[in-house]
């Protein structure tokens, strides 16, 4: 169990939870931005054929955020040399591997050497200070970390925790050394630290008395760790001994040069082991009897530096008060060991202090002693010797490119790199899941070539958090708003520029390729822009300034298409595209979201077929049972990348894959395909997001999610019916019981939150929520307000309510019963700002944002229902009416930007910030959110009735220590205030930041 006591001078960062990996990973992706990373591991070519380093570089190969890996090879002949080139070559992130011994770097070595700047002996020391080097030649890093290969119990989460408060940019700190138990295999380990350095540094302290610098190291809870992180610029002035004084040598130059402020030490494992040093009771220049006499001899050097005196009397008291503190600990350590139950080799122990003793003694003759006293000095600072060869920099990265050059020989190619397998595995693991196994690994090769997922593959990417607070969308047809003269591409990038710069951070453009019926969503041509809307030049400009979102109508397509029209001449590409109602026995259960016949007759070249049509006649479904028209959509995927989408709509996804004698809604290969094209997107593309369109009761629609592995954000379908019918009875009842019972996303998935749509109001998502008397109320209230409802045909021949048609804005003119007031603005904002408040990304339709009502002449021209939301503004009269004071436009217009704004400044906001339901009656929707590191509180109120409403401050629990106020209003929340007063569909966002 971890503590959070501060031993010592130092900070320590302790382990007080098991904080899911993801996370840090996640954040330490957003830090490398600001901050790159590099990883260096020195490595003994012996510990190549050990049993760590194998599984050590199989977990860096899946960390996330690293843009450089130094590898630094000793003792290591030419064709060991080649086999390490081959063996790191697992890693995706290109690591460079330093040869030591190799003719290059020696030549390089001897050149340093002439000017007495090369390291005098080899060691650890020696090829991490060339690493160093080349971490600073290179330049690509501002953080670095380093730990060993030889851990056996190695986890990535280890350097995860190692360079996290390092690379953290509102940290301060320059270095962090790693700490962690030494206990493993039901044993303590950890000797040299236990019993040599720990009371060694107690005994100088009793006999040299209080010194700043015993103390520092005293703070360690394990000074000798391998393991520590630091700063790009702490490497350039560093000094570091050659010898195994490197662990406690890095800790003095930091405390020679940094306040203890900007060092720190944290816990990076519950347990650890590597390889163990013998004690070498007979050979004192090996094994820990070595270790042990440098670590002393660095600390004498240390000491001496500060104007400590030592003379063989005194090195004698030092060695005997070492060695009663040691004798000491061996009993506290004995007594700790037997209350865990672990073994304890109380005669080692003694042994080991014995052996000690003699070194500490040893080692300070040697210091004495005028011809040895410095023979392992410090190896000189990188600033230093870039004074002496300001050139050094490009022959060390010189030389070991060439190395590599020279003798990587046949490196892994493409098809058999570690992540190409990977990425096929797994494609054809899904491939398997959906097609059988007999032409499972056919189908995948054709995947990874079509997908170009190879290529893709082998590159390093940083996966960052893929939202945050700032994300706010703007969903719009591209020509939901024309100019004459223009193409309507052009008059809504120029709209978003003029008006949602710094407001919406993307937008999502409903189906702008050639269509024949449903505004777009019955696709003729995936690979076209409707020359009458503009061209990709028109998109791809759109998504140099904003995220673009983009639908992938991947259900269906329509019947004027070019594989619909082979279809009929039996002809390819689409002879076999399309769903035969012939091939389905029963079709009695299938979930029908239309009134209409699900199968349509057809004249083709076989005669009469009749073709699955979920939607309408002209709306012909494709048949995922042949993995040719699942390529087909891994291309169209590829050219929407391309042309800088990085946000895929998966349209009536629920619908794709069709079985006999079931609902053909929500089956388990929808869901594998799904999880295929979330692994083909994120592939081409880490940061692509994948949205999933499931207008279903509440349940079905968060199983889209699934393990983290299909959708990272879903629709919030359930939100617009209870929020709306919420606003029109004024009453929050049912809409906290829906808030409560919904899961906190976690990190890497979101809700979509949107309040209307180019589709209405779906009521399905409200089935369970609302009964039949509420749902029958809150649509014939919405027919009052000149709305249509749209129905769906069960399974019985019944018709059942499937959505309301009706713009937003006129949806909410009034309350239940079709009364309409004078509060219908006033209700409007407050439905949008409970929306920007919750948790989940929020979503502007462009007809909320502008206010518009219902388009009656457009539904009398279109003849269907959800033209009624789907007006054309000409962007002159839009112009015109949001000037115009006397109209409501403009009004909700400046207030929902300004609303907006508020709402992209708090990181209480983030989509994935902590959420809890507060209780303040029915007409008071309110809840408090926290931001992901707990620093700023909003508590969200929300009077949703037309009348006044009086909240008690002190049922908030507000902080006393901190100040409050309204981000609304900016009033701020004084001593003595008793109650919050929001008048009638007002609102308050009460923070303390």
């Amino acid at each position: 169990m971890g503590d959070f006591h501060q031993h010592g001078i130092i900070t320590t960062l302790h382990q007080l939870n098991n904080r899911p990996l993801e996370e840090l990973e996640s954040e330490l992706v957003q830090f490398s931005k600001k901050k790159p990373m590099a990883l260096v591991l020195p490595s003994l070519f012996s510990e190549l054929e050990g049993p760590a380093l194998s599984n050590i570089i199989d977990e860096i190969a899946q960390v996330p955020y690293l843009d450089q890996i130094i590898i630094g090879l000793d003792q290591a002949t030419e064709e060991q040399y080649r086999y390490a080139l081959d063996f790191f070559s697992r890693l995706p992130q290109q690591p460079k591997v330093l040869w030591n011994d190799g003719p290059r770097l020696r030549k390089l070595d001897a050149l340093l050497q002439e000017k007495g700047l090369a390291p005098e002996e080899p060691g650890k020391g020696r090829n991490v200070w060339y690493m160093f080097g080349y971490v600073l030649a290179s330049e690509k890093a501002e953080a670095v970390a380093l730990h060993d290969c030889d851990i056996t119990t190695y986890s990535r989460d280890m350097l995860a925790r190692l360079i996290y408060p390092v690379a953290n940019p509102s940290f301060s700190y320059k270095f962090c050394k790693g700490y962690y138990a030494r206990v493993a295999n039901n044993a303590m380990n950890g000797r040299v630290c236990r019993l040599l350095v720990t009371p060694l540094l107690r005994a100088l302290k009793k006999v040299c008395g209080a010194n700043d610098y015993l103390n520092y190291l005293d703070s360690f809870r394990y000074p000798l760790a391998g393991e520590f992180s630091l700063a790009r610029d702490v490497i350039e002035d560093i000094r570091i001994p050659s010898d195994w004084g490197l662990e406690m040598g890095t800790l003095s130059e930091m405390h020679r040069n940094y306040a203890t402020n900007q060092i720190c030490q944290v816990d990076i494992a519950d347990i650890y082991d590597h390889k163990h040093q013998d004690l070498s009771l007979e050979d004192k220049t090996r094994g820990l009897s070595k270790m042990s006499s440098d670590i002393a001899k660095s600390l004498y050097r240390k000491m001496a530096t500060q104007g400590e005196v030592f003379s063989p009397e005194r090195l004698r008291t030092i060695k005997a008060t070492y060695y009663r503190i040691a004798l000491d600990m061996v009993d506290s350590y004995h007594n700790d060991a037997v209350m865990n139950g672990l073994t304890y080799d109380r005669h080692t122990e003694g042994l080991a202090v014995e052996t000690f003793a003699e070194n500490v003694m040893q080692a300070g003759h040697e210091f004495l002693d005028p011809k040895k006293s410095m023979e392992t000095p410090f190896m000189p600072s990188w600033n230093r010797v870039q004074s002496a060869f300001p050139d050094i920099m490009d022959q060390l990265l010189e030389a070991v490119d060439e190395d590599m050059k020279e003798f990587g020989g046949k490196a892994y190619d493409q098809e058999n790199h570690p992540r190409v397998q990977q990425v096929r595995l797994r494609v054809e693991q899904h491939v398997q899941m959906v097609y059988g196994e007999d032409n499972a690994s056919e189908i995948t090769e054709d995947i990874m070539r079509e997908g170009g997922l190879a290529e893709a593959a082998v590159e390093v990417h940083n996966v960052a958090d893929k939202w945050n607070e700032n994300d706010v969308y703007t969903i719009t047809y591209a020509d939901s708003i024309k100019k004459e003269g223009e193409v309507p591409l052009r008059t809504l990038q120029n709209f978003l520029r003029a008006q949602l710069r710094g407001v919406t951070s993307g937008v999502h453009i409903l189906p702008f390729c050639p269509f024949t019926s449903d505004h777009g969503f019955s696709v003729v041509d995936y690979h076209e822009v409707k020359p009458e809307f503009g061209s990709w030049k028109d998109i791809k400009e759109i998504s140099n300034d904003f995220n673009v979102m983009a639908d992938l109508v991947i259900n269906h397509c329509s019947s004027e298409s070019e594989w619909f029209k082979n279809f009929k001449k039996g002809e390819d590409p689409g002879s076999d595209y399309f769903v035969l109602g012939e091939d389905y026995e029963d079709v009695s259960q299938v979930v029908r979201p239309r009134p209409h016949p699900l199968l349509t007759p057809v004249e083709t070249v076989n005669g009469v077929k009749e073709v699955w049509c979920t939607f309408s006649a002209d709306q012909v479904d494709l048949n995922f049972r042949n993995p040719k028209v699942l390529i087909e959509f891994i291309r169209v995927i590829r050219r929407y990348l391309a042309e800088g989408i990085k946000i895929f709509r998966l349209d009536a996804i629920a619908f794709l894959w069709k079985e006999s004698g079931t609902t053909c809604v929500h089956l388990d290969q929808t869901h594998e395909i799904i999880k295929l094209l979330r692994l083909v997107l994120e592939t081409l593309e880490p940061e692509a997001v994948i949205i999933t369109e499931t207008n279903v009761p509440n349940k079905e629609n968060l199983s889209y999610f699934g393990n983290d592995n299909e959708a990272h954000m879903i629709y919030n379908f359930s939100l617009p019916p209870l929020l709306v019918n919420t606003m029109l009875s004024g009453d929050c009842t049912h809409l906290k019981t829906w808030m409560m019972s919904m899961p906190p996303a976690r990190r890497g998935r979101s809700y979509f939150n949107f309040l209307a749509s180019h589709d209405g109001i779906g009521l399905r998502p409200a089935e369970g929520l609302l009964s039949d008397d509420e749902l029958m109320g809150l649509t014939d209230t919405l027919c009052t307000f000149g709305g249509e409802i749209s129905m769906r045909k069960m399974p019985d021949g019944q018709l059942k309510p499937y959505e309301a048609n009706i713009s937003l804005f006129s949806a909410l003119a009034g309350k239940i019963g079709g009364v309409k007031d004078d509060w219908q603005v006033g209700r409007y904002l407050c439905a949008h700002t409970i929306m920007l408040a919750l948790e989940g990304v929020p979503a502007f339709y462009i007809h909320s944002l502008l206010g518009t009502e219902n388009d009656k002449q457009g539904v009398a021209e279109s003849g269907e229902l959800r033209a009624i939301n789907r007006h054309k503004w000409d962007a002159e009269d839009l112009e015109e009416k949001l000037g115009n004071p006397s109209l409501h436009h403009g009004k909700v217009f400046g207030s929902l930007k300004k609303l907006i704004k508020i709402r992209r400044k708090q990181p209480a906001f983030h989509p994935n910030a902590t959420q809890y339901t507060l209780h303040f009656g029915k007409k008071v929707f309110a809840f408090w959110r926290a931001s992901l590191n707990r620093d700023q509180s909003i508590f969200a109120l929300h009077n949703i009735s037309d009348e006044k409403q009086s909240i008690p401050i002190v049922e908030l629990n507000l902080v006393a220590t901190e100040s409050w106020y309204d981000l609304l209003t900016g009033e701020a929340i004084t001593e003595g205030m008793q109650t919050i007063e929001l008048e009638p569909y007002t609102c308050a966002w009460i923070t303390n930041l």
